[in-house]
């Protein structure tokens, strides 16, 4: 599979050195045709519009809050079946069996012993939580509110939404020195491939 693989990498790089050559002609012979192609071809595509979309809060606390008797049973039951399963039915000796042969035993068996302890933790948490939201929904509305902040990434998308071209304009300032190593790049690529596909 991997000779497959590197194969076929190799066919791909054999097939990039030509265009990469072309390229580098056309920015030694013709670099304005260049830049007018990538004019073209490089548009700049804002995706401020789908981060708004995406960056709104949905509040289903009312809806919640108002069938919590249903969504509290099904916690409860959630967290009853998930109990059973790993405090009762839990076979670790046929997952160490069935297990074993991909990862050394030692290591599955402190990883099956952290799922089975953090599985019946978090199951006996979400039952009191399911009981809770069942009798008494309003105990849990203060750690809702502390817990449900809302922290939008409209900064951190910001930054990222800003067209780069430093390259771009490096790249026209220069056009045909870096045709020129792009031109030999290409052709040592193409040997290099080459050589190995044979």
């Amino acid at each position: 599979m991997e000779m497959f693989l590197w194969r076929d990498l190799v066919i791909f790089l054999l097939g990039c050195a030509p265009l990469g050559a072309a390229i580098s002609l056309l920015l030694i012979v013709n670099p304005r045709l260049m830049e007018r192609i990538n004019r073209i071809v490089n548009r700049w595509i804002s995706t401020r519009h789908v981060n708004q979309f995406l960056d709104q809060t949905i509040s289903i606390e009312h809806w919640f809050y108002r069938h919590h008797r249903v969504f509290g049973a099904i916690v409860m039951l959630g967290a009853a079946y998930v109990f059973i399963f790993f405090g009762l039915q839990f076979d670790k000796a046929y997952a160490l069996q069935h297990l074993g042969w991909k990862i050394p035993t030692s290591l599955i068996d402190g990883l099956l012993d952290a799922l089975v302890l953090s599985s019946l933790t978090g199951s006996v948490v979400a039952f009191l939580v399911g009981l809770f939201l069942w009798m008494r929904p309003s105990l849990l509305r203060g750690i809702e509110a502390e817990a449900n902040q809302w922290i939008t990434a409209r900064r951190a998308i910001k930054i990222l939404d800003i067209p780069r071209d430093q390259v771009e304009s490096f790249v026209a300032r220069h056009a045909q020195r870096v045709g020129w190593l792009l031109l030999l790049g290409s052709i040592f690529l193409f040997f290099i491939a080459f050589r190995l596909l044979v």
